[in-house]
């Protein structure tokens, strides 16, 4: 297992890279802010441009202090897939926490 840590900002950044085929196991969004914000997650296969048809979480409101876990499916990426996370409409400050285990 591995574990990838993540300053969401305002851009769409990648947040992880799949360096060989991996699974990710769960994504922990923490909001470090007294306001509630939003963000967006895409996912994206290996040569992909990051765009609305790879959204997968779309203005996702996370509660102030408080942390969103993706954790229901697990996703399957190819080497050079991407998770992208940002938080383009928000003031409020997120980490992400991603957790993966080589296949």
């Amino acid at each position: 297992m591995a574990i990838t840590n993540f300053q969401v900002g305002t851009a769409v950044t990648a947040a992880f890279t799949a360096s060989a085929d991996t699974a990710v196991t769960v994504i922990y969004i923490t909001n470090k802010t007294d306001g509630d914000g939003t963000i967006d997650v895409y996912v994206t296969p290996n040569g992909a441009t990051v765009g609305p048809n790879y959204l997968v979480y779309s203005q996702l409101t996370v509660k102030a202090r408080d942390t969103y876990i993706i954790d229901t499916e697990k996703m399957i990426l190819e080497t050079g897939a991407k998770i992208y996370i940002a938080a383009p409409d928000s003031a409020a400050q997120f980490n992400a926490t991603i957790s993966t285990i080589g296949l």
